[in-house]
């Protein structure tokens, strides 16, 4: 359900005036009044005409038209910004707010950061995060309207035309005397998401809720009720999917997909209870309490709460019992409960992935299971194996002659090893950087490996792929059917791409994580050293 990080990087040393964001104070303002979201977005959501003007005549990194790949998203970032002005229309309505005879006075809060943005064809760009708009009435109409609005803009791109927005509007806050509790709360979480900041139980009633039914869960040790009251349904998923209107799978390729992900999951609950039942740890009749429910970040996807998504999610319970565990270890204490991603669907919070036990009272299992729920937290938190950690067993395809080949076939080499996909935008330039990694290392010859592996659904369109880009300098390999369920993808965790592990001559994980950042040609050099390993 992942990908990797953007492709444009955001630079410094740009310092905008208010003057040139007037043009996107105004437009925030006839949305309001007009009420035309479909107006909005075909304003200010970027167009190939933007992107015309701002092409250079650099050569691109993988050789092809920069506006090709441009093309493909414009049509679902005006429809994102398009139903954000949606959303901001609906909760006015919602709140009985009438804009339309109102004469308003806007203003803007300069951001606090502003960058120059690098995109892989084009000119660097002007690009800030979000914009804060202030909007006050300056007639009263009606006392609904009276107070001071506040709006954010995210997203924001200057192009030659002006500001444009790949993301949308949000409301950010109400006057006192309009907002409701319930409004009060949930802009207070889409700020929060904004800034990609988390929040807790307290903040969130909802999330507590989402607490006792795990609870619940613990308690019983029943599976079922973690598919039906606490995990996504495949149902679910895919009546939010069609929202979206993205170009994409149909509903049966979208069952056949997801529902390896709802397998997945549920034996991930099924681990939890069978620890339990292994360990003796019976809690029935034991009264237990959730302390604190709590994400560490958050995010939206418009201005609504529909469809955001909360990561690392941890749930503590306190524990009160007589019982013991089969090795005679008091039950009582805290345990502690997390999940990878969260997301909030029909008015409520459930688990997407990864739910697992996170701490559990000393004592309670053996030595062994506390490595893997060790292991486990390690994975959730860093979304990668850890460093030291011998690399698991794969087999892969070589693209070149179609024959399987074993990760361990090429023990004795420093192995640089990138999980990637030809659909993934922010994999083709690391992909690219990978084929020029040897030059100025001519003493490297057969000491290391540098391979890609593609995790695309079959390894023809792999192979047109690289063939088409001359992407030959590399030990090209493909993981198999399944794509994220491919076992090469599922040994080594791989829940983004691009994702890249360095493993030294003993196949052990030395690097991990996004490539971004990475110098191969330091690490490896420093590898090939006489008694250097990941240490």
């Amino acid at each position: 359900m992942q990908t990797g990080a953007a492709e444009s990087t955001p630079q410094p040393n740009y310092e905008p005036t208010k003057e040139e964001f007037a043009p996107v104070a105004k437009a925030v303002v006839e949305l309001l009044q007009n009420k035309d979201a479909a107006r909005f977005a075909s304003v200010f959501a970027p167009r190939i005409e933007d992107y015309q003007a701002s092409l250079t005549t650099n050569k691109t990194i993988n050789g092809g038209d920069p506006r090709k790949s441009i093309e493909k998203s414009l049509d679902y970032e005006r429809k994102k910004v398009e139903t954000s002005a949606k959303g901001v229309i609906e909760r006015a309505e919602a709140l009985h707010l009438d804009f339309s005879k109102t004469t308003l006075e806007s203003s803007v809060i300069l951001p606090k950061f502003a960058g120059q943005i690098q995109r892989d064809g084009f000119k660097d760009m002007p690009y800030t995060q979000k914009l804060e708009i202030v909007i006050k009435p300056s007639t009263t109409n009606s006392a609904a309207t009276n107070g001071e609005f506040r709006l954010e803009v995210h997203g924001l791109t200057k192009f030659e035309a002006g500001w444009r927005t790949d993301t949308g509007v949000q409301w950010l806050a109400f006057p006192a005397s309009v907002a409701d509790d319930k409004t009060t709360r949930e802009l207070s979480l889409l700020a929060k998401a904004a800034n990609h900041e988390g929040f807790t139980d307290r903040e969130e009633p909802a999330l507590h809720k989402l607490g006792e039914k795990i609870v619940q869960f613990i308690r019983l040790g029943d599976t079922n009720l973690f598919q039906t009251e606490i995990s996504i349904t495949v149902d679910a998923l895919w009546a939010d999917y069609q929202k979206t209107g993205q170009s994409g799978p149909t509903r049966e390729e979208f069952y056949k997909r997801m529902a390896a992900h709802s397998a997945e999951q549920y034996e991930l609950a099924n681990a939890m209870v069978k620890l339990m039942t292994d360990s003796g740890i019976d809690l029935k009749e034991a009264d237990i309490q959730v302390t604190e429910a709590s994400v560490k970040r958050c995010q939206a996807r418009g201005s609504s709460m529909d469809g955001m998504m909360g990561s690392q999610l941890t749930v503590k319970m306190a524990v009160k019992t007589d019982r013991k565990s089969k090795n005679n270890v008091s039950l009582a204490g805290e345990y502690i409960v997390a999940a990878n991603q969260i997301w909030w669907f029909g008015n409520q919070w459930r688990v997407m992935e990864n739910i697992h036990w996170y701490a559990l009272p000393a004592g309670l299992i053996v030595e062994q299971n506390e490595a893997a729920m060790r292991l486990e937290n390690y994975v959730a938190e860093h979304r990668t194996l850890p460093r030291g950690k011998a690399a698991p067993e794969i087999e892969f395809t070589t693209l070149t002659d179609n024959k399987p080949i074993k990760l361990s076939d090429l023990r004795g080499k420093v192995v640089v090893l990138d999980f990637w996909a030809t659909w993934c935008g922010p994999c083709q330039g690391p992909m690219a950087e990978l084929q020029k990694v040897r030059e100025g290392h001519a003493d490297w010859q057969d000491k290391v490996a540098i391979v890609p592996l593609s995790i695309d659904d079959t390894m023809d369109v792999v192979v047109a792929h690289v063939n088409k880009r001359g992407w030959t300098n590399t030990f090209n390999v493909w993981a198999g059917d399944g794509g994220w369920q491919s076992k090469p993808a599922k040994a080594f965790r791989v829940k983004g791409v691009p994702t890249t592990y360095i493993l030294d001559a003993e196949g052990k994980i030395v690097q991990a994580g996004h490539p971004a950042g990475m110098k191969f040609g330091d690490i490896v050099d420093r590898l090939l050293k006489p008694g250097k390993s990941q240490q």
